[in-house]
């Protein structure tokens, strides 16, 4: 099933152990593939925003509007911020791939 990124916007992520955060934002690359899920953690952590692999999700439920990733809260917490500012470059997906204990998509 194929669906528009505008209807995924503000789906509620869900860690392995609970909610976290809605999507906010999505994050492509050079030849328009979608890499990232930008998660405003709002209520659970305001301020906060973290990018995380579109490789890392487990299940979207389009009926739940949930979107479930297979990293737990903490991890998730503890993460490194995003923010619009932040080059998008190796060092910084480097960094994101190590904290959750993913290996890089480019290796």
């Amino acid at each position: 099933m194929l669906m528009s990124t505008k209807e995924i916007l503000g789906y509620t992520i869900q860690a392995t152990d609970g909610e976290i955060g809605q999507v906010s934002d999505f994050l492509v690359d050079d030849h328009f593939k979608l890499r990232y899920l930008v998660i405003d953690t709002g209520k659970w952590l305001p301020g906060k925003k973290v990018a995380l692999s579109t490789a890392w999700i487990s299940t979207v439920d389009p009926h739940k509007q949930t979107v479930v990733m297979n990293i737990d809260r903490k991890r998730i917490e503890e993460g490194p911020d995003y923010s619009e500012e932040h080059v998008l470059d190796r060092e910084y997906e480097t960094q994101l791939h190590a904290h959750y204990r993913y290996p890089p998509y480019w290796l």
